[in-house]
């Protein structure tokens, strides 16, 4: 892997960050893997990452005590500080450390989402915004810090960020994985009303910050059409990334793993209320009618978290035998399920939401089945990597005639194996790293800095 030697412009002092993240290790999922990359990486960088987060025991939908060991070295030489808040008695406690719930189904997760834009603006996690402000007081109180990262969801952390700003006068950094306020896939509004008041929280969140950074392009111009103030140069895009760290890891374990004889599909990650791996299934069902070859030998994983429904789904359809569900795994025991994998594929329903599963499918190098909208940001990227066929996530022929053309590749050993490296190495953790250690820097120091928040209160 390559050597990334800090600017010497970092190395002149130790700067310390901040960092609210409510997602954040030992839980799992993707949502953790974007802020622990980059506490990870931060202290390369001149930057020493504090962070400020919620009890190991609180309750999630999965758990993956390999991500917090990642960061033991670090810990241990005190380049990284992690406190943890309190618990949240507004939240169902887990009944054991580490208390894993269930994925509620997708009309269940709608219902919820509008009772909680009644009840719990911006979102659920509201409760623990009084518990993390009180613990940030104790870790202003023992530290000197120059900047804070909040990352959202849930937006509570940036309320959190703001709140702190005001009492201590340090720049916070405002980070969207996923988009806000118009974000489909995590908030549906009863009226018109609910929503107007989650819009004036986040403008009153964004007129606060010092800085801005969004997963992709989508994020950032919705951002600039709904918030006037903002100009270009006000939104940063920070994308989602790979580690080559755990590319090269899973390499090696997955050398000796793979069946030649079996066609190996897989899907890492969890179906969120858009998200549904029904129109897949349905073309992998009429893809095997047409070539019964096919039947003997595919197998459709799933590594993550997958619904009852669909698990009726699958059974439904007959198509158990070619189903292999993995349920939660850690994380480096996923990556090298897809460096064992002939093609991974993803669906997305728009382009509100990032998904990490994304740019770890491109460190693989792996040939990726992208289910994307028409002219989506996500169908840019895929173009741009050089390794994937497209279709639009409802089209069952488009899907059932990629995955027929990537299975005659399979039977002839022609599946390609490779990227555009120039386009993957954008991508890299260190690098996506040292990018948001550039903004920090800016954002915490730069004279610039002060001249633009003066502007934005106009």
């Amino acid at each position: 892997m390559q050597d990334f030697i800090p600017d010497e412009q970092t190395q002149t002092r130790e700067n310390t960050v901040l960092v609210i993240a409510y997602y954040f290790p030992p839980m799992g999922l993707s949502g953790v893997q974007r802020t622990l990359k980059f506490v990870k990486y931060l202290s390369q960088f001149g930057w020493k990452p504090i962070v400020l987060t919620t009890p190991t025991d609180t309750p999630y939908y999965a758990f993956d005590d390999t991500l917090i060991e990642e960061l033991e070295g670090e810990i241990k030489s005190g380049k990284v500080i992690i406190y943890r808040t309190e618990a949240d008695p507004s939240l169902k406690r887990a009944q054991k450390k580490g208390g894993t719930l269930k994925m509620p189904s997708r009309g269940f997760q709608r219902l919820r989402s509008k009772i909680i834009q009644i009840f719990r603006q911006p979102d659920s996690r509201i409760g623990w915004k009084d518990i993390a402000i009180k613990k940030a007081e104790e870790i202003f109180a023992d530290h000197k810090i120059d900047a804070i990262f909040s990352t959202a969801p849930p937006y509570t952390d940036f309320l959190i960020a703001r709140d702190l700003k005001e009492k201590y006068d340090v720049p916070y950094l405002m980070d969207y994985r996923d988009g806000w306020v118009d974000n489909p896939t995590i908030n549906y509004y009863l009226t018109p009303f609910h929503k107007r008041k989650a819009r004036k929280i986040e403008y009153e969140a964004l007129r606060a910050s010092s800085a801005i950074t969004v997963a992709n392009r989508k994020m950032k111009e919705l951002l600039l059409t709904n918030y006037l103030f903002l100009d270009w140069n006000d939104v940063f895009i920070l994308s989602q990334g790979y580690d080559s760290e755990d590319i090269e890891k899973a390499t090696l374990l997955a050398s000796n793993l793979k069946k030649p004889d079996t066609f190996k599909v897989t899907y890492t990650g969890v179906f969120y209320i858009l998200g549904t791996p029904k129109v897949f299934l349905q073309a992998a069902k009429e893809a095997i009618a047409e070539v019964p070859e096919l039947g003997g030998c595919l197998e459709l994983h799933f590594i993550g978290v997958l619904q009852k429904e669909y698990q009726k789904l699958i059974k439904k359809m007959k198509l158990d035998k070619n189903v292999i569900e993995h349920g939660y795994l850690p994380h480096l025991e996923s990556v090298t399920q897809l460096m064992t994998s002939d093609v991974l594929w993803m669906t997305m329903p728009d382009d509100f939401a990032a998904p990490g599963k994304l740019y770890e499918y491109f460190g693989t190098r792996k040939p990726v089945l992208g289910l994307v909208p028409k002219g989506s940001y996500a169908e840019r990227l895929l173009k741009d990597y050089g390794n994937a066929k497209l279709a639009e996530p409802n089209n069952v022929m488009a899907i059932k005639e990629a995955l027929l053309e990537y299975f005659a590749l399979w039977k002839t050993w022609e599946l390609p194996i490779a990227g555009n490296e120039e386009f993957l190495k954008k991508f890299e953790r260190q690098i996506l790293t040292k990018e948001l250690a550039l903004q920090l820097t800016f954002m915490a120091g730069s004279l610039d800095g002060e001249i633009k928040k003066l502007r934005r209160k106009y």
